[in-house]
């Protein structure tokens, strides 16, 4: 299983998705932690107004960051590509247009509560 998340520290899940310093990417296997890589997160959105400014910029190494903005919201594509593969996303926050887009892309996600990395974790490990 490979979860993502956000964080800022590498210790808590980032309040705000898209604008976290980087991305968590962990593999867990058979109850067992194999790997968690970090991949900085190359992509914000700071022109977004601040009712905006959440659930922006999942990014890759192999993504591009250049964001797309299309009419009067904007894009998440090249984030959607990232977080395709990904078996789950968590997240404190998504804002309405990623919302739209992970779902579309049909990447499962699930909002959470909990701040410690290691507390989201604890689910899925033996």
């Amino acid at each position: 299983m490979k979860i993502a998340i956000a964080t800022d520290d590498r210790k808590t899940i980032a309040r705000r998705t898209g604008r976290a310093a980087e991305f968590a990417l962990i593999t867990i296997e058979n109850g067992k932690l194999i790997s968690m890589d970090f991949v900085k997160n190359t992509h914000t959105h700071h022109d977004h107004d601040e009712h905006q400014g959440q659930g922006h910029g999942h990014h890759h190494e192999h993504v591009n960051g250049q964001g797309q903005h299309h009419g009067e919201g904007h894009s998440h594509k090249e984030i959607v590509d990232a977080l395709k593969g990904v078996d789950l996303f968590l997240a404190t926050h998504l804002g309405p247009h990623f919302k739209v887009e992970i779902e579309e892309a049909g990447i499962p996600y699930e909002m959470v509560k909990t701040d410690l990395i290691e507390d989201l974790l604890k689910p899925y490990l033996n």
